[in-house]
Formats: C-alpha cells, structure tokens, sequence
C-alpha cells in the first residue's frame, strides 16, 4: 500500500511530492515500457499539438462569392447583423451597357447567398465611381437602404441618390437625395451610411458647396421613416479632404461617431453626438501627427464601437503620411476620454486602406493592404483581449493577384474579409475569405 506523505500546500511540498512520486511510481512503470512504445506515444502527443496549432490562421477563400451577375466590379460594400451580411456591388454586367447596381445578401455568414436583385432599375441611372468612393448600404431589420451617386446635368457631377426596401431587400423604391436640390450641381462623394439601435439612418458626405476648391464640406442628415424625409442636416467639418473616403457607426447606446481626414493638418478626426445627431461634440484628432500635405493621398480609415463596463470603446484603425511615420495605426479611447491607449502601428510603412470590425468587446480584427504592384496582399490582424494586444498577421491573398479596398465585418461565426481582385482581361472581382479556427 502506498504510504501518506504529509504535504503543505506550498510550492516546495509540492514540488517534494511530485519529486518523491515520480521516483517511486512514475520512473520504474516508464523503464517498463519499451522504447518503441514510449516514442510512439511522445510522437503522438507532439503531433497532436502541432496539428492544434496549426488550426490557428488557416485561411479559407472563396472566390466570387457571390453570383451578382456583373462581368466587372466598380465598387463593393457590405453590412452586417448578426449572422446576416448585406452587399452592395455596382459594376458592368456587358460592355458597353451603363453602370448598374445589385443586391445580394447571406443569411448564414456568407456560407450562401441570394439571387442578385437590381437595385436602381426604374430609380436612377448609376454613374461610373471606384473603390474608396463606393456605394453605400445599411440595414436595420426588414429595412434596407442603398446610397449611389447618379449622373448630374453635367457629367462630370454626381448627385447622391438613395432608395430603400422594406423586404429585406427583394424589392425597392426611391426615396429622396439627403442633399437639397439646392445644391443638384455640386459634386458629391465619400459617403458612408449605418443605422442605429432604433432603426434611424444616417449618412455622411463630401460636397463643395462653399466652393473652396482644394477641400470639401463633411454633411451629415438622418432618414426620418415615418414622412420619408432626410432631417438634421449638419455641417460636421467645413474643411476637410477632398477625396479620402469617411466613416461612420452608430454604438449599442445609439450615439453616432464618423471618422474623417482633416484638411490642415492631414489628420484623421473623430466626431460624436450623444443625441442621434441633433447636436455634435467639438471633433479631435485621434492622433496628433500635425502631418502637413498638398494633395489628397486617397486613404481614409475604419472605426468601431465596443462596450465595457456601460462605457463606449471608440476602436478607430488610420493612416498617416508622415515621413517617419508613415503607415497604418490602430487606437482606441474611451467616449469620455477617460482611457486614451497609445498608437499602435500595423504593419509596415507599405500598409494601407486598413478597417476595423469587432464581434464583441473582447474580438477586433484590423484588414488592410500592404507592398506595392505585384507584391500588394491582403493582411488581417485580430485581437481577442480588447485591442490592447495583436496576435501575428494573417495573409488573405496568394501570390501574383492586384487585390484593393478592403472591408471587414464581424459575425457570431467569425470575421469575413472582402476585396477585390483585377484580372488579367482588366474586370474585376469580389473575394471572400475568413479565418477557419
């Protein structure tokens, strides 16, 4: 009968227990066994590791992911509620017929998708646009809404034009431009749409309406369902850059936060309202960089919400010029300030066109672009611990493919990844992909 040995609960009677059981029970039953068997065994237990290890950053991809019946690609975006993924797409179904737009949509995380549907078909026409001025879509319920830019008097001017579906997206019908008529020959861009907690739209823009010339105005307004008009209209910056594509996202408490490039300096600012857009707090830079610049370097950012502890988390992913600094950096604070992280950098001085999407508070996940010409890819980061740390990138593409614009969204079954791809016949296409734990 093996005899009690008296142990305190220290690590050193501890460890003298495990010491004098192993030299007692342990070792001979080891000797017993042979070698042969003894290998197998250390084998099968390494192996077993490595293949559980191996589980993390496998890649999944699935080209076209869905059948939108366009020969070519212009501009791509996607929405999500819960398991629930809305994609807007406009493009060319046949050279050379005029830009059209489709809806598709994936009830099951993007496992499937529906039919394409012809959202703008006896609306608007759809004028000519490209990735990082894309067309819009958000969703809330049974309600879809889709922003497209449609050819103006003049054909150089786009005007915003907007529809909605009540049938989760089978059929639509107009509804009117959020921008005035007032301003029908001004050019219009860069804008993003979301929907809040109550099932309120809200939409940002670019327009020029004060004819600056070297920047433009960022508007906002909100879709009043009940009459079917566009009310709180804003002025959230008078001078901003002229084509850097903006943000916007509404948090689980219903406050509404937008992302934009400043004009001078080039920073990325943020802006909040606490009262579904009806008044607006001073903007701040997420960070000062004081990067000064002529021109427009094309790269907005992403931005995303979590709750901790009743407190809004602003997660907001950006890109900066700076020589130095140049590249792609993640930051998060609090709505009240009261926690403000340090800058963490993402990537190299080659990332770019980065977004941000959270599952919960604890899950975020970065996408973003990085090389240049034949050695562009497509890189994902995720966190699982609130942002504060990032695990190793992810690459989503393979070798030799011109991948652009990135977006992100997060699932109840994971992140999706989304961009697209030009071909060697110079269309263009959707790819999909998620990182298979």
């Amino acid at each position: 009968m093996m005899p009690i040995i008296p142990v305190n609960n220290t690590p050193s009677g501890l460890l003298y227990y495990f010491s004098w059981s192993y030299s007692k029970n342990i070792k001979p039953v080891l000797r017993s066994l042979s070698k042969r068997f003894f290998v197998l065994f250390f084998l099968i237990i390494i192996t077993a590791s490595l293949l559980s290890c191996s589980q993390v950053g496998r890649v999944k991809v699935t080209h076209n992911f869905a059948n939108s019946g366009l020969k070519t690609i212009h501009t791509l975006d996607v929405y999500a509620e819960g398991n629930t993924i809305h994609a807007l797409l406009s493009g060319v179904d046949k050279e050379p017929r005029p830009a059209i737009l489709r809806y598709v949509q994936s009830l099951d995380a993007g496992k499937t998708w529906s039919t394409p549907i012809a959202v703008n078909k006896n609306i608007t026409s759809v004028k000519p646009s490209k990735r990082g001025n894309d067309f819009q879509i958000a969703a809330y319920g049974d309600t879809v809404m889709a922003a497209w830019r449609t050819t103006g008097d003049d054909p150089w001017i786009g005007i915003i034009s907007a529809a909605q579906s009540l049938d989760k997206g089978k059929t639509w019908y107009k509804i009117p431009s959020p921008v005035s008529s007032k301003y029908s020959q001004i050019d219009q861009g860069y804008f993003d749409l979301t929907a809040d907690p109550q099932g309120t739209f809200h939409i940002i823009w670019l327009d020029d309406r004060e004819e600056v010339g070297d920047s433009q105005g960022l508007r906002f307004a909100s879709f009043n369902p009940n009459n079917k008009t566009w009310i709180g209209h804003s002025d959230l910056e008078a001078s901003s850059c002229t084509c850097c594509w903006n943000n916007i996202t509404s948090d689980t408490q219903g406050n509404i936060h937008v992302l934009y490039r400043n004009n001078d300096p080039r920073d990325m600012m943020t802006i909040s309202s606490l009262d579904g857009g009806k008044s607006w707090k001073k903007p701040k830079e997420v960070w000062p960089f004081n990067w000064g610049f002529i021109g427009c370097p094309h790269q907005g950012g992403g931005i995303t919400t979590t709750q901790v502890n009743n407190e809004t988390v602003i997660h907001s992913v950006i890109w900066n010029g700076n020589e130095g600094k140049r590249g792609l950096f993640y930051h998060q604070k609090t709505l009240t300030e009261t926690k403000v992280m340090p800058l963490i950098n993402i990537g190299d001085d080659s990332s770019a066109s980065g977004d941000i999407a959270a599952i919960d508070s604890d899950h975020l996940g970065i996408v973003y672009s990085t090389g240049i010409g034949e050695n562009k890819k497509i890189m994902a980061k995720l966190s699982d611990d609130g942002g504060i740390s990032w695990q190793k990138p992810h690459r989503l593409t393979i070798s030799g493919v011109e991948p652009s614009h990135p977006k992100i969204i997060g699932t109840p079954e994971g992140f999706r990844f989304f961009w697209t791809e030009w071909q060697p016949d110079g269309t263009a296409i959707v790819v999909m992909s998620q990182l298979q734990y």
